[in-house]
């Protein structure tokens, strides 16, 4: 293979690994999740809530991409973004490392 066709080669992998993270926050396909690992949809405050965040940090996912500002204000506010086929997994994890750090904390002396 000649230098320029391995070039053109290259730069055309780059390239479309480059449009992999824009597929990876598409319309549908990411999800917020709490990272104390309470479900929000079970719970009409944390829902509201959810919804205020999103909204103040200008992270609504039906809208498209969720750039890096977006995603460092939700992380801020106790929200992971995970695709929505590992979001009730992830929120899990979360859940079951919450409880593990309630259940170590130390009894406080009285």
């Amino acid at each position: 293979m000649s230098n320029r066709r391995y070039q053109v080669l290259t730069l055309a992998v780059i390239a479309g690994l480059g449009l992999l993270p824009g597929c990876a926050t598409s319309k549908g396909e990411m999800a917020w999740v709490r990272i104390d690992g309470r479900r929000i949809a079970d719970d009409q405050t944390l829902l509201k809530q959810g919804q205020a965040d999103v909204a103040l940090c200008h992270a609504n996912l039906d809208a498209g991409t969720v750039g890096g500002g977006a995603r460092e204000c939700m992380n801020q506010r106790g929200y992971a973004l995970v695709t929505k086929e590992q979001a009730e997994e992830t929120r899990a994890r979360f859940a079951a490392t919450a409880a593990q750090r309630e259940t170590a904390r130390p009894l406080e002396p009285q």
